[in-house]
């Protein structure tokens, strides 16, 4: 990728709970999430840019080249990350974001508003609850601009009733996107949808906390469960 601005498929993927191993387990668990991608990946792998991140990687498949790798087969990729993951107790477990959009390249690394995005998605609460109570090794979030491109398009490898509309809101973003939890459903749905709720009435906020809210003036009288006078708000 050159330094002027190109769209790209954006990928994050994320390990669980890297903070609660030691130096061996995290040099461990990096060595089996690269083995883990490459295998999955297949020769997409060798055609991405790349950054590491610690516990994570971004990977970005440039559409401005000659010969680009359509989202299409992409998506598809990762979707089989269940069926080569690794065994074992100590195995990783992976949060993954896919997004497309503009990104560039300077001496310093990758960058651009839908870098951030992505990581956005990645860091959403919605995901890390979604992989914490998944039976499975990975959880997905599609931005909604490739849920469109990919499986509202009509596609036959994706069932569209398995991706399940929510939003997240991490820090200034509020971003839509899918849900995506293999094999659960279910559970997708409940987290997705709860997930829309927090964001929309986020705890905490002035004016959007929980419960009963009274204001009385001070010409106010109280009578056992009467309230009369002016100036009550509630």
């Amino acid at each position: 990728m050159t330094e002027y601005s190109q769209t790209a498929v954006i990928v994050v993927a994320d390990m669980a709970g890297s903070a609660s191993r030691n130096d061996m387990g995290k040099r461990h668990a990096r060595k089996e999430m690269y083995a883990w991608l490459e295998r999955t990946l297949g020769p997409e792998w060798s055609r991405c840019a790349r950054e590491d991140r610690g516990d994570g990687v971004l990977m970005l498949w440039p559409l401005s080249v000659p010969d680009p790798v359509p989202p299409k087969i992409i998506v598809s990729r990762f979707l089989r990350l269940p069926e080569t993951a690794p065994a074992g107790p100590e195995r990783p477990r992976l949060r993954v974001a896919v997004h497309i959009g503009q990104t560039f390249r300077d001496d310093h690394g990758f960058a651009g508003a839908s870098i951030d995005e992505t990581f956005r998605l990645n860091e959403a609460g919605t995901l890390k609850a979604s992989l914490a109570e998944a039976r499975g090794p990975v959880a997905y979030l599609l931005s909604e601009d490739v849920h469109k491109a990919v499986v509202r398009y009509g596609y036959e490898d994706f069932d569209p009733s398995s991706f399940h509309p929510t939003v997240v809101k991490v820090k200034e973003s509020t971003l839509e996107a899918w849900l995506h939890l293999p094999a659960e459903d279910e559970l997708a749905a409940r987290l997705a949808a709860q997930g829309t709720a927090t964001a929309d009435n986020p705890a905490g906020e002035p004016g959007q906390t929980n419960g009963v809210h009274l204001s009385i003036g001070g010409n106010a009288q109280i009578s056992g469960t009467s309230i009369s006078g002016r100036d009550l708000y509630l």
